[in-house]
């Protein structure tokens, strides 16, 4: 078993909880449960390939049997990870990513058609920096 936020081994047994045992992480100083989490990685991937192609968060948590704000909360933590991402790819750069509708992406190129602007494509395993 490992820290759910920080992935130490390094913890300890902290008390009960709703009939639970709760511990409490040496490194990181964060509780947690040893319960599997609710939603799997697949999960949350396929909730953002489903946002990816254009599925409203609303519709994403009826399939997913979720509430919306937890997959806007998947969103945001994708956005996250990709700003790391670009952030390591190109340490230089001081824009970072930002979580747009398509057809706000149309307006935005129509708009700001002198500046180079770019952008991430993500599809599944393949990720692409293209200049709009």
């Amino acid at each position: 078993m490992n820290c759910k936020h920080c992935e130490s081994t390094n913890f300890k047994k902290n008390g009960n909880s709703y009939g639970k045992q709760r511990y409490l992480c040496k490194e990181c100083k964060k509780t947690f449960f040893d319960t599997a989490p609710k939603y799997t990685k697949k999960d949350k991937h396929q909730a953002i390939l489903m946002y990816l192609n254009n599925c409203g968060i609303r519709k994403i948590a009826l399939f997913m049997g979720c509430s919306h704000t937890t997959i806007a909360n998947w969103i945001r933590d994708a956005k996250r990870k990709l700003d790391k991402i670009i952030e390591e790819f190109e340490p230089n750069f001081s824009e970072k990513s930002d979580i747009i509708e398509l057809d706000e992406i149309y307006t935005f190129v129509k708009k700001n058609k002198g500046e180079r602007p770019y952008g991430l494509l993500i599809l599944e395993t393949r990720s692409v920096l293209l200049r709009l």
